[in-house]
C-alpha cells in the first residue's frame, strides 16, 4: 500500500502524458482527465500525509501535476504548453525536489532512501549528510540533462518520438544515476572528512564501525579483534578486518589476534576522543592480550583518508662517508665494549648489539663481551708517561693493561654506549682516553688527516661498528656529537676503521606490546647485519637507515612519552619544587 501511495504522482504524469499523445493533446479532450487524475493526486497527497508516509517527490510530483492540470482548467495558454511538454514537466519536478530543499538547509532527497541501509550512529553524523548532499547534486545534473533529453527530436514519427523522449532519460538514469547511488556511499565514507561520531552506546559503536573502515588504511590487514567489556554495557563481541572489509559480530571468536579486555563506559570514552587510549594503556586501565600493535593503527583504520596523521620523520641519509670494507670471511675475533651502566634487560642499546651478535655467531664469528662498568679503569690523567717515560705503558696498573690488548687483537671491536648527554657515557669515554698508550705521539698526515701513528707496526687493520639508543625521536642533532666523536676515531687512528652505525631514536617505545613489530624488525635488521658483515665484509647502509626511521610521527611520540612520565608522576614533581631565578 506505501509503495502504491509513494509510486502514484509518478504513474499519474505518465498517465496524463500518454493521453495526451493520443488525444493530439487536445485541450479540451484532456480537461476530464486532468480534472480525475489531479483529484486523485490531491486526496493520495492527503493520504500520504495521514499515514506520515509523504516523501519530495510525492510533494514535488504532485505539485507539478496539479499546477499543470490548473493551467490545463483555468489557463488555455499555458495548458497547451503543459501539454506538449508533461515529461519537462516531471523532470522539472524532480529538478525542483532536488535542488531546492539543500538550499533552504533541509536535508537531501536521497537522505530518504540511504538512511535505511546505515545505522542511526552513521546517519546522525555530519558526513553522512554531506555524502548524501554531493549524491543529490548529481541527480539535479542528471534531472537537468533528463529535461534537456525529453525535447531532442529522435524521430519524425510521433510514436517513435514519444517512446524515445520518455525512454531516453530514463536509460542515463539507470546506467548512471542508480549504480552511482549504490556504489558511491561506501567510496565517499573513504573521503568526505565529518565531524567526530559521538557514540552514546557501546552497541552503537560496533554498529558503525564496520561502515566507518578506511579500506585503503586497511589494504593487507587480516586482523580478528575480540572485545571483552564489562560494566554498564557487558558486551562480548568481534570484530573482523579482511579483505579490506569489515565484520563485526557478537560472541567469542574462536582464535582471536588481539583481545581487548575493558570497562564499557571506559572504551566508549577511548572511541569518543574523551579519554586518550595511549594514557589508559599506560595507567593499565584496559589491557591488551595477543598481538597489541593492532592499537597503534586502530583509530586510524577508521578516518577518511584525508584525515592523515603527523607524518613521519624522515632520517637524513649518509650518502657522503664511505664505511670501510673487508673481504668476505675475514672478521673471525670480535670484541663487544658495552659502556652502558644498565643491565642487558634494560638496555635498548644492548638489545640491538645482541643480536646483531647472533648473527656474527651464525656467521661462525667468536665474540668475547666485555662490560666496561664492571672493570677497573682510571681516569686518565694527561701526564703523558706513557708517551714519554714508559713508552706504551700507562702508569695505572689497572684493567685496562688487558683491555688494550685484547682490543688490538680483534678484528672487529663493536662500541655499545647509549647516548649520554649527546655523547657517549662517561664509562665508555674513559675508557677510551685510556687507549693513548696504544698511539705514539709522532706525527702523521695520512689521507689528509694528522694523526698519531699506531705504536705497533704488527697489528693488523681491524673495523669496527658503532651501536647507540636514544630516547629522543630524531637522529639529526642528537646522535652528532657521538657519531663524530667516533668518525674522528676512525679518520685519526690508524689500523682500525669505521663499518658501521646503528642509532637508534624513540628506543623506549620498543618495550611496549603495541611496538612489538617494531622491536621484531629491528632484531631481524640487526641479525641480518651481523651475518653480512662476516660473510661479505660490509654493512649495506640500507640497514643502518632502517634502524633510524621509527614509523610513526614525532606528535604520537611526543604525547606517547609524556603520558609515560605523567604515569609515573614525575612531571608533577619535578617541576612542583623547580628553583625559579
Amino acid at each position: 500500500m506505501k509503495a502504491i501511495i509513494k509510486n502514484l504522482p509518478f504513474a499519474g504524469v505518465i498517465a496524463l502524458n500518454v493521453l495526451s499523445e493520443a488525444s493530439m493533446h487536445s485541450l479540451e479532450a484532456m480537461k476530464p482527465f486532468v480534472l480525475i487524475i489531479n483529484i486523485i493526486l490531491i486526496l493520495n497527497l492527503l493520504l500520504a500525509m495521514k499515514m506520515k508516509i509523504s516523501t519530495y517527490f510525492m510533494f514535488g510530483l504532485t505539485g507539478v501535476a496539479v499546477l499543470g492540470g490548473i493551467s490545463v482548467l483555468v489557463f488555455p495558454l499555458l495548458g497547451e504548453i503543459y501539454l506538449h511538454n508533461i515529461i519537462v514537466g516531471l523532470y522539472l519536478g524532480l529538478f525542483i525536489v532536488a535542488a531546492f530543499p539543500p538550499l533552504f538547509k533541509m536535508k537531501p532527497f536521497t537522505f530518504e532512501f540511504s538512511v535505511k541501509d546505515y545505522p542511526k550512529a552513521i546517519t546522525e553524523g555530519q558526513q553522512f549528510l554531506k555524502i548524501n548532499l554531493i549524491i543529490n547534486y548529481i541527480w539535479v545534473f542528471l534531472f537537468a540533462v533528463a529535461i534537456v533529453l525529453t525535447k531532442v527530436q529522435y524521430s519524425s514519427d510521433s510514436g517513435i518520438q514519444m517512446i524515445a523522449s520518455t525512454v531516453v532519460p530514463i536509460l542515463l538514469q539507470v546506467i548512471i544515476g542508480i549504480p552511482l547511488t549504490l556504489k558511491l556511499p561506501k567510496i565517499l565514507m573513504q573521503k568526505v572528512k565529518g565531524e567526530q561520531l559521538h557514540f552514546t552506546s557501546i552497541k552503537k559503536l560496533f554498529q558503525a564501525m564496520p561502515y566507518g573502515l578506511n579500506a585503503k588504511k586497511a589494504e593487507g590487514l587480516d586482523e580478528l579483534i575480540q572485545f571483552k567489556l564489562s560494566g554498564k554495557e557487558p558486551t562480548n563481541g568481534y570484530l573482523q578486518i579482511k579483505n579490506k572489509e569489515c565484520t563485526y559480530t557478537e560472541g567469542i571468536a574462536e582464535n582471536p589476534k588481539t583481545t581487548i579486555i575493558s570497562n564499557s563506559e571506559l572504551w566508549l570514552k577511548i572511541s569518543n576522543n574523551e579519554v586518550s587510549g595511549d594514557a589508559a594503556f599506560m595507567n593499565k586501565e584496559y589491557s591488551v592480550e595477543g598481538d597489541a600493535s593492532i592499537l597503534l593503527n586502530l583509530g586510524s583504520l577508521f578516518s577518511p583518508e584525508n584525515d592523515q596523521p603527523a607524518p613521519e620523520i624522515k632520517q637524513p641519509v649518509n650518502t657522503t662517508l664511505e664505511y670501510k670494507t673487508f673481504e668476505p670471511k675475514r672478521i673471525k675475533k670480535v670484541i663487544v665494549l658495552d659502556g652502558g651502566p644498565r643491565s642487558e634487560k634494560l638496555s635498548k642499546t644492548t638489545f640491538m648489539v645482541n643480536n646483531f651478535c647472533k648473527g656474527l655467531q651464525e656467521a661462525g664469528a667468536e665474540i668475547e663481551f666485555i662490560k666496561l662498568k664492571n672493570k677497573k679503569i682510571n681516569p686518565c690523567s694527561g701526564c703523558y708517561q706513557c708517551w714519554t717515560q714508559t713508552p706504551g705503558e700507562c702508569i695505572y696498573k689497572d684493567d685496562m693493561t688487558e683491555l688494550r690488548i685484547k682490543l688490538r687483537e680483534a678484528d672487529l671491536v663493536i662500541y655499545s654506549s647509549p647516548l649520554y648527554i649527546f655523547n657517549v657515557t662517561g664509562i665508555m669515554k674513559n675508557f677510551l682516553d685510556r687507549l693513548l698508550p696504544n698511539m705514539k705521539p709522532y706525527m702523521l698526515i695520512k689521507n689528509g688527516q694528522t694523526q698519531h701513528p699506531h705504536r705497533y707496526e704488527e697489528d693488523k687493520g681491524q673495523g669496527f661498528v658503532v651501536f647507540s639508543a636514544s630516547g629522543f625521536p630524531e637522529v639529526e642533532h642528537n646522535f652528532d656529537g657521538l657519531k663524530y666523536s667516533f668518525r674522528c676515531f676512525s679518520s685519526h687512528m690508524e689500523k682500525t676503521s669505521l663499518m658501521g652505525e646503528f642509532f637508534l631514536p624513540a628506543a623506549e617505545s620498543i618495550v611496549y606490546p603495541v611496538y612489538k613489530k617494531r622491536r621484531d624488525k629491528i632484531a631481524e635488521i640487526c641479525e641480518t647485519a651481523g651475518k653480512q658483515i662476516v660473510n661479505e665484509g660490509k654493512i649495506d647502509v640500507d640497514l643502518m637507515m632502517a634502524i633510524t626511521n621509527i614509523g610513526f610521527s614525532k606528535e604520537t611520540f611526543q604525547s606517547q612519552a609524556d603520558n609515560f612520565w605523567k604515569t609515573l608522576d614525575g612531571k608533577k614533581s619535578y617541576l612542583k619544587e623547580a628553583p625559579k631565578f
